[in-house]
């Protein structure tokens, strides 16, 4: 049985909730998803999930909406198989300005 969990202490960019829904309820190694600081910017970009990086507990994402950036991070058992899952279900892009094979010095 799974005990997806997200933290709901912190605020949450529009759309995000139901991405994040699907994660948890859906992925197999994601245990707990805990959003982030949100950014203001400027543009108007179309909404976007992204995979940055690896960390310790699992993979650091970014979600960007309209006018508004979002950290994600996922708490999962095997960051390498969460990553290729987020692309494969088409969730998520790989971040082309980033290595997803370790984290940034």
């Amino acid at each position: 049985m799974k005990f997806g969990r997200i933290k709901r202490q912190h605020g949450r960019v529009g759309g995000l909730d139901e991405i994040l829904d699907r994660i948890v309820k859906e992925c197999p190694h994601v245990s707990r998803i805990v959003p982030g600081r949100i950014k203001v910017r400027r543009g108007k970009t179309p909404p976007n999930f992204k995979v940055q990086y690896p960390t310790e507990a699992g993979l650091k994402c970014l979600y960007t909406g309209t006018g508004t950036v979002q950290e994600v991070f996922l708490i999962c058992s095997d960051s390498t198989q969460t990553r290729i899952w987020l692309i494969a279900e088409g969730i998520a892009v790989d971040d082309g300005d980033r290595q997803t094979d370790s984290k940034p010095s």
